[in-house]
């Protein structure tokens, strides 16, 4: 299971090695949309998410929240939607056990 700081050092270790210029410091509050420009750097993002946290990152099911939302919402949307595979239930529902 993924948790929370392991997805925000993803991304930062990917926004660093392709936007070096940009500043890390404030990655949280950052919307994807903001550094992620062209359709290939969301593909090259979602890949390198997925290789260093050993999931799969369904973009259908994340959709619009891959640019939109800021990366600390993303982080807690990623370890959500694993949260959900691990429980055995498709992410997106609300498991019966916890109403997560």
């Amino acid at each position: 299971m993924i948790n929370r700081q392991a997805v925000l050092e993803a991304i930062k270790e990917f926004v660093t090695d392709h936007f070096p210029t940009l500043p890390v410091d404030r990655l949280e509050t950052m919307r994807a949309g903001e550094v992620v420009q062209q359709s290939l750097e969301l593909v090259e993002l979602v890949l390198h998410l997925e290789e260093k946290l050993g999931i799969e990152v369904n973009i259908n099911e994340l959709g619009e929240n891959l640019i939109t939302e800021n990366f600390g919402a993303l982080a807690d949307e990623l370890v959500r939607s694993e949260q959900g595979r691990v429980r055995g239930g498709k992410s997106g529902e609300k498991s019966e056990v916890t109403g997560d």
